[in-house]
């Protein structure tokens, strides 16, 4: 018995690092729930801050997740927290924004963060991951594919959930 229980532990204590080796890389990032929360937190200057805010708004509309009803919205991100689209389609509200400082040339890859209401006071960006605990003066890690700019959102038509059985269901055999 006690040869059993050595083996295991060996083979956990092999297999552990190898796991943590092979897991993917995390990126230091920023986070702000506004353009002023990032000013005051001064890791980024006034302007940055600003011009940022500004990217991420203009990408949320390209990026944020896409729902063909109030009710579907509210259900993932609550009540009066979503908005109807020029499209007629419904987005949550932008409640962030992610900066992810890249090289020494000023490059930054921003992005809108959400807030669902299963996850109040996590942020997620628009592709759905979540990113790290935010620190008082923004920091956070995130996985590094996370913290790419997220590619433009594919226009495609929205489809309301219920599937092929809530469109089944209402049809009998007969006709």
């Amino acid at each position: 018995m006690k040869i059993r229980n050595l083996f295991k532990l060996a083979l956990l204590s092999v297999t552990t690092p190898i796991l943590v080796t092979c897991g993917e890389t995390q990126e230091e990032v920023l986070a702000y729930p506004s353009v002023e929360a990032c000013i005051n937190a001064g890791q980024q200057d006034e302007s940055v801050c600003r011009s940022e805010f500004e990217k991420a708004q203009q990408l949320h509309n390209q990026v944020a997740p896409r729902y063909s009803s109030a009710s579907q919205c509210y259900s993932d991100f609550g009540y009066n927290r979503c908005r109807q689209s020029s499209s007629s389609t419904w987005l949550p509200f932008m409640m962030g924004y992610m900066l992810a400082p890249r090289g020494g040339a000023g490059y930054i890859a921003t992005q809108p963060l959400y807030r669902p209401s299963s996850d109040p006071n996590g942020y997620y960006t628009g592709g759905a991951g979540r990113i790290g605990r935010v620190s008082s003066n923004g920091q956070t890690k995130i996985a590094a594919s996370k913290a790419s700019r997220p590619a433009p959102a594919v226009r495609t038509r929205t489809v309301a959930r219920g599937g092929f059985g809530a469109r089944a269901a209402g049809r009998s055999a007969g006709g």
